[in-house]
């Protein structure tokens, strides 16, 4: 990271060196960064569609006022291979050669981001992110903000997570539907910066509630066999065990090893699930699985059935979760910037502080002190689900529950 962290400094001086140029470009430019290739590939590529479809509506109607002339949006994708370095080479590349005018880094890997932010005080642009989850970000931004203060976190935060996963379990186990009599847990999961900061606020739920952890086993993202772990659960299975993926091989190759090994701890899996790809890859295996979360639910939700039957059209196939919430992700910054005529850090910093932005998935308004949106009942809920039937059903809370629970 020294190494990066020094090459973005010469990277800042070359650009405050060179011509303004944005001063005279008649588009507003927004580079965005995530997994195009890779194993989380699905999920980056349904964002960058996402962000294209909003982008090609506004522009439409068209685009925006931004410094008294009406401005179309230019989208700018990079790979960043779910890897912090060259997340990082691509947000340098995005910031000099292409002056954005902001940046969204990353779209989606909490990991990248955390790498990507220590080029926010070098520029004096709008860092803007995807569905990053991790409590990290925020934490960062809140400890310093003449450092972090230019960054703002879309997402909610690894809490959010934590506080679903707990309270979901304990609600099925005071219910008599799920059995966990030595009060263990334990984590299979990706080794990447999000599942740490999940693991970590799960730990701070489920231990002070007597709890125990009997172990967490972390893997590469996109790792396929588990059969070293499926002994160790053998050897010692957790009443309840808890995965953590972006990749949906690896939840697919995970729930498929399960079974076929005959291994059945209660099983609650985080995001990996939400994914058509985990779906179609895990086949059997997946049935019953309970996650989290549920943000977009088409089928028993009329608003999200608009917007997936709107955005159908523009894709050639039926959209997930990830389009649903990079469609949210552009639509809020793209009012923000509306809303300040500007895309320069400081009106538009205040324009996304005074956010107040009812979308198909929620309502965003952002936390002053984490620059992070806020989850709840007068915001948006982050639910439990369960796969049924080959689709998804939500199950908790019981405001948005459209099924019971059935046992795994």
């Amino acid at each position: 990271m020294r190494h990066h962290i020094a090459a973005a400094a010469v990277a800042a001086l070359a650009a405050l060196a060179a011509p303004p140029a944005a001063l005279a470009q008649n588009t507003v430019k927004v580079g965005a960064i995530g997994p195009l290739s890779g194993p989380a590939a699905a999920s980056g590529i349904a964002m960058r569609k996402a962000w294209e479809f909003v982008a090609a509506d506004v522009n439409a109607q068209g685009g925006l006022m931004v410094d008294g002339k009406m401005k179309k949006i230019e989208m700018l994708f990079e790979d960043s291979q779910s890897r912090p370095e060259v997340g990082v080479s691509a947000a340098q590349k995005l910031l000099t050669r292409d002056n954005v005018d902001v940046l969204v880094g990353e779209l989606f890997h909490s990991h990248v981001t955390l790498a990507i932010m220590e080029l926010a005080p070098a520029f004096p642009k709008i860092f803007f992110t995807g569905q990053p989850v991790s409590q990290e970000i925020a934490r960062k931004i809140a400890s310093d903000k003449k450092k972090y203060g230019n960054y703002w976190k879309f997402s909610f935060n690894s809490d959010a997570y934590a506080d679903t996963t707990f309270q979901t379990i304990e609600w099925l186990i005071k219910d008599g539907k799920v059995k966990a009599p030595n009060k263990t847990f334990g984590f299979v999961t990706e080794e990447t910066d999000y599942a740490k900061s999940n693991i970590e606020f799960m730990r701070k739920l489920f231990e002070p509630a007597g709890w125990k952890m009997t172990g967490q086993e972390l893997v590469p993202i996109g790792h396929g066999d588990f059969y070293p772990q499926i002994s160790k659960l053998r050897a010692a299975p957790p009443d309840v065990l808890i995965s953590i993926f972006t990749s949906p091989n690896a939840g697919a190759a995970l729930v498929k090893q399960m079974k076929e090994q005959g291994v059945k701890p209660f099983h609650f899996a985080i995001f990996y699930p939400t994914l058509r790809e985990f779906l179609a890859a895990a086949g059997p295996a997946a049935e019953n699985l309970v996650y989290s979360p549920l943000l977009f639910d088409p089928d028993n939700n009329a608003k999200h059935k608009e917007l997936s039957d709107r955005m159908q059209t523009f894709l050639g196939s039926a959209p997930s979760g990830d389009h649903a919430f990079g469609y949210c992700n552009a639509a809020v910054l793209f009012d923000a910037i509306k809303r300040a005529g500007a895309a320069d850090v400081k009106k538009l910093g205040a324009a996304l502080a005074a956010t107040d932005f009812p979308c198909t998935l929620g309502r965003w308004v952002f936390d002053p002190a984490t620059q992070s949106p806020r989850v709840g009942p007068d915001y948006f809920a982050v639910p439990a689900a369960q796969v049924q039937n080959g689709t998804w059903r939500a199950i908790w809370p019981a405001s948005v529950a459209t099924s019971e629970y059935k046992p795994q």
